[in-house]
């Protein structure tokens, strides 16, 4: 079972990344054509604006959920290392349920506007609707949420092994 899972999460990981990557190659390759089209031939792809401004929404949200994969995300760390290590652990926990909390609700009020785009709909470029364009915005705060909770978990699972073991 547990191998099953980590072939799971590498499998999950691997897509994020090649996401990312393929998002990032397709954001670069499209304004450094947008550059060669204005400079040289005073033209241009009418909605590669549009889309490199959706590229970015789409990049810093997968590339939250990569940092939060990866406990990369920012965070403010004041005092947890003036802590002993069972009492870091419960507060690391606390702090990635909060988190967790905190995604959740921005998922769900992101799913209530793109819920309102798609009811009224407009086209965001080369007629895709802006909904489906801001569609990564639910999806990726509710993986973080998902991806904070199992992290609290493991955290207080951990704590509570190491506990009973002593």
């Amino acid at each position: 079972m547990k191998k099953a899972l980590n072939m799971l999460l590498t499998v999950i990981h691997r897509l994020e990344d090649s996401i990312l990557v393929g998002l990032l190659l397709t954001m670069i390759g499209l304004a450094v054509s947008q550059i060669v089209l204005r400079n040289l031939f005073d033209t241009g792809i009418t909605w590669a604006d549009s889309l490199l401004r959706i590229l970015v929404l789409w990049i810093a949200l997968i590339g939250a959920l990569v940092a939060t994969r990866q406990q990369q995300h920012i965070n403010i760390d004041v005092i947890s290392q003036f802590l002993p290590a069972t009492v870091k652990r419960l507060v690391a926990a606390c702090v990635a349920l909060f988190s967790a909390v905190v995604c959740a609700m921005l998922a769900y009020y992101c799913f209530d506007f793109v819920r309102m785009e798609y009811e009224a709909p407009v086209m965001a470029f080369a007629n895709i609707p802006t909904w489906w364009c801001e569609s990564i915005m639910p999806i990726g705060f509710a993986l973080m949420a998902i991806r904070f909770t199992c992290q609290s978990l493991l955290l207080l699972i951990n704590a509570e092994l190491k506990e009973s073991s002593t």
